[in-house]
């Protein structure tokens, strides 16, 4: 075998490579057992509050996160409040909360009633699975509110 230069030799380290630390992720998760750990150590208590809306009044703006995440931390006696969320900004002459007196005087919203509809293949289903016509299959499922279930137990269970 013939030897090389120095220079076009491939250098190989004859040393064993060392195992390389695990590179740890932006952002741990809440319920990480690591992270529970370390804050009980410390004699922080943590809870996951949930929370729909976050709206946080300043002098010259109102900030609302919608759907936020709150963690609350006591340590010590006092209360630490973590919010994680998205930030809407608003002006004070666009935004107002609605006080209990004003939500008091709102009209309530009249419901209509919906009716379900009936379609051929639900009358054909259910004349079928409960051996009746489709006349008498359509008129169960009227009076049944078009549950379809309902109907067919109902057509199998009349004497």
């Amino acid at each position: 075998m013939v030897k090389l230069p120095k220079e076009m030799q491939d250098k190989v380290k004859s040393k064993p490579t060392r195992p390389s630390s695990v590179v740890k992720r932006e952002g741990s998760q809440f319920g990480s057992r690591q992270m529970r750990r370390r804050m009980q150590q410390q004699g922080i208590d943590m809870d996951q509050v949930d929370a729909t809306r976050v709206i946080i009044e300043c002098t010259e703006k109102t900030l609302v996160l919608d759907q936020p995440e709150v963690i609350l931390m006591k340590q010590a006696g006092q209360e630490i409040y973590q919010v994680i969320g998205q930030a809407e900004e608003y002006t004070p002459d666009n935004f107002t909360i609605a006080s209990k007196e004003q939500v008091e005087d709102l009209e309530p919203v009249e419901e209509s009633e919906i009716k379900p509809t009936i379609t051929e293949n639900d009358i054909m289903l259910v004349a079928a699975q409960a051996n009746v016509d489709k006349e008498e299959a359509e008129s169960v499922l009227k009076e049944c509110n078009g549950d379809i279930a309902k109907a067919i137990l109902y057509l199998k269970n009349k004497p």
